[in-house]
């Protein structure tokens, strides 16, 4: 600035043409713009980051600054905001300054008003998001279906949310450039009319997913198995359903949901006994019973109900097959089903049974699992 402020006074000196004077002026002004605005951008970032130091310093719960966690993720999209405002109004004072392009100046305010609208706009849906869940995820007396409930419908209400807070911002978008939105939406309002009538998968999907929200085939949360896939819902939307199936996260469109299986309460662990005539039964009562207490102290948090003997399914010409059952929190059957398969034959060993398998068996998933006994010679 100093050496641009000489050379300017030097031609002053040395009567230079004033053409030449005006533009190193008008170079000088320019300079000095850029500079604050670059001062600028930098005290923007500090200043950003050390009342977001400040906030987390002194928030807690007592307090509304306990909600600056939820907020605080805006604070990269405001850093960048910022930058662009004092960009575009560098840009815009510095244009000013050169007669042959002035006129663009005029757009320097309406890309402000654009960003501050953006802004604005995700402001609002964060906060929006926010009110939601401190409304239908509050703590209270409310039993845990109504929580299910609230959480299923939680997702549904914020999308509605944010598209009618990005429709907003389109039409106050248009507004700032003085577009009338209304022949727009005229025409976007026909277009979506004949997108909809050809887009038959899409409105089915959207009418089954209404029935499995508002009929409560199952709620976010609800150990489930739809068309063979089993697994925890995690989201119900308009289209889709979202279930975590452990290893692999299943997407089913609403339009195939066909066979559900709500195991929303309990599951049932089960395990089949091929007992020969010879084994008496009140030694396999004996067994099962110190088998159900080792297994309800090792898994206190996932039994509902000890493990029991269902009773006599079947009498075989060398054996009876008798039903071992464990009520399990849903989605744990298959974990424990596999643990009481084990804890039987070292129990059985234990009490001098031994155990022959007469095939090989898999434990899967699918099917419970036969054990097959014989007694010791």
């Amino acid at each position: 600035m100093i050496w641009l402020l000489y050379l300017t006074i030097s031609a002053q000196i040395m009567v230079f043409p004033g053409v030449i004077i005006k533009y190193l002026y008008i170079s000088l002004q320019v300079y000095m713009i850029i500079i604050v605005g670059l001062l600028f951008t930098k005290a923007n970032t500090t200043v950003i980051d050390t009342l977001d130091g400040l906030s987390k310093k002194y928030s807690d719960q007592r307090n509304i600054l306990r909600l600056y966690d939820r907020l605080s993720k805006l604070i990269p999209l405001a850093k960048r905001c910022l930058e662009y405002a004092i960009y575009i109004a560098t840009a815009t004072f510095s244009i000013d300054k050169v007669d042959f392009i002035a006129g663009l100046a005029d757009y320097g305010p309406l890309f402000l008003q654009i960003i501050g609208i953006i802004f604005m706009s995700r402001v609002v849906q964060e906060i929006g998001h926010l009110l939601l869940e401190e409304v239908l995820l509050r703590e209270g007396d409310t039993d845990d279906i109504s929580k299910q409930r609230r959480q299923t419908f939680l997702p549904l209400f914020q999308s509605c949310i944010k598209y009618l807070i990005y429709f907003g911002t389109g039409i106050a978008i248009l507004y700032t450039f003085e577009i009338d939105p209304t022949p727009i939406l005229a025409g976007v309002g026909i277009l979506g009319l004949t997108i909809g009538m050809g887009a038959q998968s899409l409105v089915e999907d959207i009418v089954a997913g209404f029935f499995i929200l508002f009929e409560n085939y199952y709620l976010v949360g609800d150990f489930v198995e739809i068309n063979g896939v089993n697994g925890f819902v995690t989201g119900i939307e308009l289209r889709t359903t979202r279930i975590n199936g452990g290893d692999k996260n299943y997407i089913i469109h609403n339009r195939d949901v066909k066979d559900i299986v709500n195991h929303s309460s309990y599951s049932s662990a089960v395990v089949m006994l091929k007992i020969p005539y010879q084994v008496k039964i009140s030694q396999v009562y004996e067994v099962m019973e110190k088998v159900g207490k080792k297994l309800l102290e090792n898994y206190p948090e996932d039994i509902i109900e000890p493990t029991t003997i269902g009773g006599v399914e079947e009498f075989a010409e060398n054996h009876i097959l008798i039903e071992i059952v464990t009520e399990v929190k849903p989605g744990k059957h298959f974990t424990i089903q596999k643990v009481l398969g084990i804890m039987i034959k070292e129990a059985f060993e234990e009490a001098n049974i031994e155990l022959r398998v007469v095939n090989h068996v898999t434990l899967s998933d699918d099917q419970p699992i036969p054990i097959f006994l014989k007694p010791l010679r």
